[in-house]
């Protein structure tokens, strides 16, 4: 018991010893340090080329109202007269419905951790890249694809995206979720 207060009193012994010898150190003569730091000042002074001379800047407006905007989506733009219109009457997704949480993020950065069950209907624990974990059921939407939750296994959800193909139709595609492993 009285070995710990011995122990304690040598180590703050040590660290008092150490700090006076670390300040004893710092008061020697550095008379020659002076005199090599005296004799630089005096020598030549290096010769510092002149900054070269920067160009005025000219101010310049871009006026470019008239011509395609850069920017703009090309494979959005009106169809011109050469190509006909395409009519498409296949699935398209609800663009003015609240998106769910889990939409803001892509299919691959969610992890299936697990599976619930109450009464007869099977929900996911899904865990976001912001490491939150929501409960999804059939018919929830995940991912940045439209995708709309159709089965959910033990190991695995299924689900069904819309993507947009180059010509601006929009097609189902099966993807799957897999339990992630530990």
């Amino acid at each position: 018991m009285n070995r710990l207060p011995a122990r304690t009193a040598l180590r703050r012994l040590v660290l008092v010893a150490s700090c006076g010898l670390l300040v004893a150190g710092c008061g020697e003569d550095h008379g020659d340090l002076r005199a090599w730091v005296a004799e630089v000042k005096a020598g030549p002074k290096p010769l510092v080329p002149p900054l070269p001379e920067m160009p005025r800047y000219e101010e310049f407006t871009y006026q470019a109202s008239h011509l395609r905007d850069p920017f703009a989506d090309a494979l959005r733009r009106a169809p011109t007269s050469e190509a006909p219109a395409v009519v498409d009457s296949g699935p398209r997704p609800d663009l003015s419905r609240p998106r769910e949480p889990l939409e803001g993020f892509p299919l691959d950065a969610l992890r299936m951790v697990g599976t619930l069950a109450r009464d007869e209907s099977a929900y996911a624990l899904v865990r976001a890249p912001d490491r939150t974990v929501t409960r999804i059921g059939i018919g929830d939407r995940l991912g940045q694809n439209h995708g709309k939750v159709q089965h959910i296994g033990e190991a695995e959800i299924r689900l069904v995206e819309l993507v947009e193909t180059s010509q601006g139709n929009w097609v189902e595609r099966e993807a799957a979720l897999a339990l992630a492993e530990r």
